[in-house]
């Protein structure tokens, strides 16, 4: 009776939904891309943009998160290009996963900046005229296939049976 009673408890469906849990640990480096350009002129503070995972992440020769996944990221620093050659920037962060209803907060960020053109105005400006002083630096871009490494933020528990 007894071990009948310590079955029940060994195998209980909530005991197999925890032993189909897969623990992603903090610190889970995961690359992500970007499929298509990004802007800054184009793009708001706070505005989502999408990634996605380059290479599958395996924990203990389990999938944990497959290849392609979809990433969300939002802008949180955006800078346009102005006059006197200044660039424009663009910088992401807050990437996140959202997998089988649980969210997966990764830490990092993408940032580009334009090229900076003010030597051409300063260089220029005694030599030539007044209206060079009007060239703008160039856009902040994020060009698409870049990538990055990612870190999960705090430990992750998933659905391992993808």
């Amino acid at each position: 009776m007894i071990l009948f009673l310590c079955f029940l408890i060994c195998f209980t469906p909530m005991n197999i939904a925890f032993a189909n849990e897969l623990k992603i640990p903090a610190g889970t480096p995961i690359t992500v891309y970007v499929n298509e350009e990004i802007d800054a002129d184009e793009m708001q503070i706070d505005q989502n943009i999408n990634f996605l995972v380059q290479d599958p992440v395996y924990i203990n020769n389990k999938l944990a998160i497959k290849s392609g996944t979809l990433v969300v990221g939002q802008v949180i620093k955006l800078k346009n290009n102005s006059i006197l050659g200044i660039p424009g920037e663009i910088q992401t962060g807050n990437f996140r996963i959202n997998d089988s209803n649980k969210i997966i907060n990764l830490r990092g960020t993408i940032i580009d900046r334009g090229t900076n053109r003010t030597w051409v105005n300063v260089g220029w400006f005694f030599w030539v005229a007044l209206p060079l002083i009007f060239i703008k630096g160039n856009d902040g871009k994020i060009s698409a296939g870049t990538y990055q490494i990612l870190y999960t933020v705090g430990d992750h528990y998933i659905n391992s049976n993808l």
